[in-house]
C-alpha cells in the first residue's frame, strides 16, 4: 500500500455536473454530501431498475482507506505523504477519523 508522495504539478480536474448530465440522459442521479446519506443513495440506485449515477462528494486530499487495511499498511502508505505532501496534517487527521468510524459508528 506504500506509494510516492503527491505530485503537486498534476492538474486539477474541472468540476463536472455529473448529476445534471445523468438526468439529461434519463438516468437516475443522486448526490451524496454526507456519509449518512450513502446507504439510502445506494438503495435508491440499485432498486431503480435503470442505470444510476452516484455523485459522492468526498475530500479530494484524502485517499480512500480500504476497510481491511492493517495498521502496518496504513503506516506504510502514510510514510511518503508525511515526507512530502504539503497537506499531510489534514490527510492524516481525516484518515484517522475515517478509520475510527469503523469502530465508533455514528460519532464524528
Amino acid at each position: 500500500m506504500g506509494g510516492a508522495s503527491k505530485f503537486e504539478e498534476s492538474p486539477s480536474l474541472p468540476d463536472v455536473d455529473y448529476v445534471g448530465f445523468a438526468l439529461f440522459l434519463g438516468l437516475t442521479a443522486i448526490t451524496v454530501d454526507k456519509p449518512d446519506q450513502l446507504a439510502a443513495a445506494w438503495e435508491t440506485a440499485l432498486s431503480g431498475g435503470k442505470p444510476a449515477v452516484l455523485d459522492v462528494r468526498c475530500d479530494p486530499e484524502v485517499p480512500p482507506i480500504p476497510p481491511h487495511a492493517t495498521f502496518e499498511q496504513m503506516k506504510s502508505a502514510a510514510q511518503p505523504v508525511l515526507k512530502g505532501d504539503p497537506d499531510a496534517f489534514h490527510l492524516v487527521v481525516q484518515g484517522v477519523k475515517t478509520k475510527l468510524q469503523e469502530f465508533l459508528p455514528g460519532r464524528n
